[in-house]
């Protein structure tokens, strides 16, 4: 009784399972099934072999490695050599990284094996004991599949091998009783990587699977001298996938950027982004690459800090200037200090300086701005304001001659600030006597003075701003502007100026008068030249068609109509089918995007959730401007009013088109027959669905549509109703039915109960 019991529970269980999983069971003869009985009670055919090898696969430029083997075979065997050196007295920090001995082999083995993606050319050997005896050496194909007897082929690419290890073992439950299971790696396949960029030893290289990105770079020599340290970009599948910044590894030890290569990646070092630079009393003096936003403290902490002995007091900064100078700026980085730190961002080229409090030199000054030689000076007694303008050299134009800066700096740590006529300083009026640490900051003409426009807008060939020179008149910003379009209203202009309590006054400037033209212009006036009213070069319509005359006419006038467009064409051709009429108006999807329509369509779509909880739009309506293009016109009313009862103004760009007479009515979609059939008056349009075979099956006929000529559009029970006129079309949609395929399921289920009812008996007969 136990027996049957059990054997019902079965059949539920399985037919259970065969609704959610698919019908994929083998077909079982009565033989293999004894077969299997004798394995899983540890009977052993004489036939059966203990040991089970695949045959290895191998790339095609390529053997397989052994696990003693080097990690990389490097195809380009020519280095980059012609890496720049920097400064003499600084390296780049972090490139002595690579510094030593390269071609280090690649270790075989990892810290979580578990987590090895599987993939074609991996040696994966399976050991059975306990009952079973057995021993697998499987080799995964190009296909990523392994062939086990018995257990049938197991696709294996791009699982791990902790859940290799699970699918086997639920397999081979299927086939064996009583026994134990472990899998592990043989030889490991070989992938291709690629190193391109600023690398020392750029190529194609062949390495073990296990290679990770920092393996990759040590075998390539790492960055040349122009390359990052900071931007290593990992491109998989053509996008990058990680982004490696050396200085995190090398100052912190961090390598959880290092990641496991795949078949394909390239490693990617782009050109070395801003570098700056620091000397002097600091650990670890060197050039040092940004990544973007970083300030002195945090050049100060990459460079390991500064020395007991430096003066953070006065740290100098040597900088190019916006005029491409050299500019000298002394920076408080003492956090003792009373006086704000100067934590300023870094910039592109910045050269670092701290001095030791033993070496502060302090008989010097420092002049900087629009001269030949700025820089640092050597201050004597006798060095004065003139003295140090000699030195600098200023520059022979664009110097602002009316005021300089003394920057002086007191024991006390003050700034003052004492203002420099320039021209009397040279003709030897003012002449003051400098101290320590004096700097003179000469200005450019166009730093202290803005520049001044004046604007000009409309019909004028070039629009916009311009500079304002001294006597500047309308007919000479006419002139720059490229002189007026064709459309130009040239009898006069308006002009608008403001005055200094923003007062706005408008001037019509007479154009005719030649005197008027040398108005003078001020600063940030505004000059409009209009377009000449109703004017226009030439509006064009095209009508094509079945008409005498078809092509494209230029319109007499803002008013002319559609019915004086066909008398001016000859009327109709023979052929002509009127009432199917087609006009299009280009200037109706720029209205309504105008009108912000599409906009207005987005925003009013349903919003739809996801299985990750992510709401998505459903593009239920979409903006199509050609759709929207077309007007419908009632041409018999227009033709039978001779114009006076629905005419319509043409626009430039009109589009009419006159089809022939139709050969009959189309019927297409869910009907037996999609085609055309013979034009019969009177009758509606289930005449011709009946005639086109009539609906299929498949046929939702609630949702039948009649297209009529003129592009009207009715559908449900009133397109079955109306009367089809000459060239209107039918189009019946297809109803989406849900079906389930009940023979398969009923099919698997009977070929489980068969296979039970066999397992059944054999157990009934022990």
């Amino acid at each position: 009784m136990k027996k049957y019991i059990i054997l019902l529970l079965l059949v539920i269980l399985l037919v259970a399972v065969s609704w959610f999983r698919p019908a994929s069971c083998q077909t079982i003869d009565r033989q293999e099934l004894l077969k299997r009985y004798h394995n899983e009670i540890g009977t052993i055919q004489p036939d059966e072999e203990l040991i089970y090898n695949s045959p290895e696969i191998f790339n095609d430029d390529q053997q397989p490695p052994a696990l003693s083997d080097s990690a990389g075979v490097h195809e380009n065997t020519q280095e980059n050599e012609s890496d720049e050196a920097g400064p003499a007295e600084l390296e780049p920090f972090g490139y002595d990284l690579f510094s030593g001995p390269q071609g280090l082999s690649v270790p075989n083995d990892v810290a979580d094996l578990d987590e090895y993606i599987l993939g074609p050319g991996d040696n994966i050997v399976i050991y059975l004991w306990g009952k079973v005896e057995k021993e697998y050496n499987l080799t995964v194909d190009r296909q990523g599949r392994i062939f086990i007897p018995k257990a049938g082929e197991i696709i294996v690419w791009g699982m791990t091998l902790k859940e290799f290890e699970e699918k086997i073992s639920g397999r081979l439950e299927m086939i064996y009783s009583d026994f134990k299971a472990s899998v592990s790696l043989g030889k490991i396949r070989s992938i291709r990587i690629y190193m391109t960029g600023e690398v020392r030893r750029p190529g194609a290289y062949t390495v073990s699977s296990l290679t990770t990105l920092f393996n990759a770079l040590y075998i390539s020599g790492g960055p040349n001298r122009r390359g990052s340290m900071r931007n290593i970009q990992l491109i998989r599948n053509n996008r990058p996938e990680k982004t490696l910044d050396l200085y995190q590894f090398i100052l912190k030890g961090d390598s959880q950027s290092d990641v496991r290569l795949s078949s394909g990646d390239a490693i990617f070092i782009p050109v070395s982004g801003a570098r700056v630079s620091i000397s002097g009393e600091i650990k670890r003096p060197a050039i040092y690459e940004l990544k973007g936003e970083e300030k002195v403290s945090d050049l100060l902490e990459l460079a390991g800090g500064p020395t007991a002995e430096a003066y953070l007091d006065r740290i100098m900064l040597d900088r190019i200037s916006p005029d491409d100078e050299r500019q000298v700026i002394d920076l408080n980085l003492n956090p003792d200090s009373d006086r704000p730190l100067d934590d300023i961002a870094l910039a592109d080229g910045d050269r670092f300086t701290v001095f030791s409090i033993y070496d502060m030199k302090r008989n010097i000054v420092s002049i900087a701005g629009m001269v030949k030689h700025p820089g640092k000076f050597e201050r004597s007694d006798s060095t004065t304001l003139s003295s140090l303008v000699s030195q600098g050299e200023l520059l022979p134009e664009n110097v602002y001659l009316e005021r300089a800066n003394l920057f002086r700096r007191y024991a006390d740590r003050r700034l003052e600030i004492i203002p420099v006529n320039i021209d009397s300083v040279l003709e030897g009026g003012f002449d003051l006597r400098l101290q320590d640490y004096d700097s003179l900051h000469i200005y450019s003409i166009d730093e202290v003075k803005r520049k001044r426009y004046v604007y000009i807008d409309g019909e004028i060939k070039h629009p916009g701003q311009y500079d304002l020179y001294d006597n500047m008149t309308i007919s000479d910003l006419i002139f720059l502007a490229g002189n007026f379009n064709k459309a130009a209203y040239q009898i006069n202009v308006e002009l608008a100026r403001m005055d200094s309590l923003g007062q706005i006054s408008l001037f019509n400037i007479d154009l005719a008068d030649g005197g008027k033209t040398d108005f003078r212009l001020q600063e940030d006036d505004h000059v409009f030249i209009r377009k000449i009213p109703n004017w226009f070069l030439h509006r064009m319509v095209t009508i094509d068609g079945e008409v005498r005359f078809p092509g494209r006419y230029a319109l007499q006038s803002n008013h002319e109509t559609l019915y004086g467009l066909l008398k001016r064409c000859g009327g109709f051709t023979q052929k002509a089918f009127p009432k199917g009429m087609i006009f299009r108006r280009q200037t109706i999807g720029d209205h309504l995007r105008r009108q912000n329509l599409p906009g207005i369509i987005s925003n009013s779509q349903p919003l739809k959730e996801d299985s990750l909880g992510n709401l998505k739009k459903v593009e239920l309506v979409r903006f199509e401007p050609d759709d929207l293009n077309r007007i419908i016109i009632d041409i018999e009313r227009l033709l039978l009013s001779e114009g006076s009862e629905g005419d319509v103004l043409l626009q430039d760009n009109d589009y009419i088109y006159f089809p022939e007479v139709p050969s009959g009515i189309s019927v297409m979609g869910a009907v037996g027959a999609n085609g055309t059939i013979k034009y019969t008056p009177g009758k509606k349009a289930k005449y011709y669905i009946e005639r086109a075979g009539n609906f299929t099956s498949q046929a939702d006929k609630s949702k039948t549509r009649l297209i009529k000529a003129d592009g009207q559009v009715f559908g449900g029970g009133r397109a079955l109703a109306e009367r089809v006129e000459i060239g209107d079309a039918i189009v019946v949609p297809t109803e989406i039915k849900k079906d389930r395929d009940w023979l398969k399921t009923i099919s698997t289920t009977v070929s489980i109960i068969g296979g039970l009812a066999t397992t059944a008996l054999i157990i009934d007969r022990l």
